[in-house]
């Protein structure tokens, strides 16, 4: 069977569910994994995608020792992740994202890629990735999309 394109409603809808999802897993998981894979407008902070993750993407994790500033946008997911000892900001389209699953690889899902690049002065979020990037632009106001981080007091 031929790999049909989605409508933009589709990948409005694709988008929406991969945010929930996510910010189930952060609210009931210690320690959860997204597996991301190569997108036009996916950004990994200097480090970028290294050797074979620039075919097969990047497994990143996250919890309350991985993740420094972390909000949710429509489009896309600001994080910043440690990797050894640098941290890096990274932007997630949400439509780079594979799969999620838990540590115990109990609950996994996986889910479509859409490969068009984002136009961030188009997503609504009225930021754009530059200003994310100079770090100008640390948290969306107090809108329901940001996701608040208390890094003492993590579920278990």
């Amino acid at each position: 069977m031929e790999d049909q394109e989605l409508t933009k409603e589709e990948i409005i809808l694709l988008r929406k569910f991969k945010r929930n999802l996510f910010d189930t897993f952060w609210d009931n998981a210690p320690t959860f994994y997204g597996h991301v894979l190569p997108h036009p407008s996916l950004e990994i902070g200097k480090r970028g995608l290294v050797g074979d993750e620039e075919k097969s993407g990047i497994v990143l994790a996250f919890g309350a020792t991985a993740c420094k500033e972390i909000s949710s946008f429509e489009d896309y997911l600001y994080v910043e992740l440690q990797f050894g000892y640098t941290w890096e900001k990274l932007i997630l389209p949400w439509d780079c994202i594979f799969r999620f699953y838990d540590k115990s690889q109990h609950i996994i899902s996986q889910m479509k890629v859409v490969f068009e690049p984002l136009n961030f002065s188009n997503t609504g979020s009225g930021i754009s990735a530059k200003q994310i990037k100079s770090n100008k632009v640390k948290e969306k106001n107090t809108d329901s999309n940001v996701i608040q981080v208390d890094f003492g007091a993590k579920k278990k």
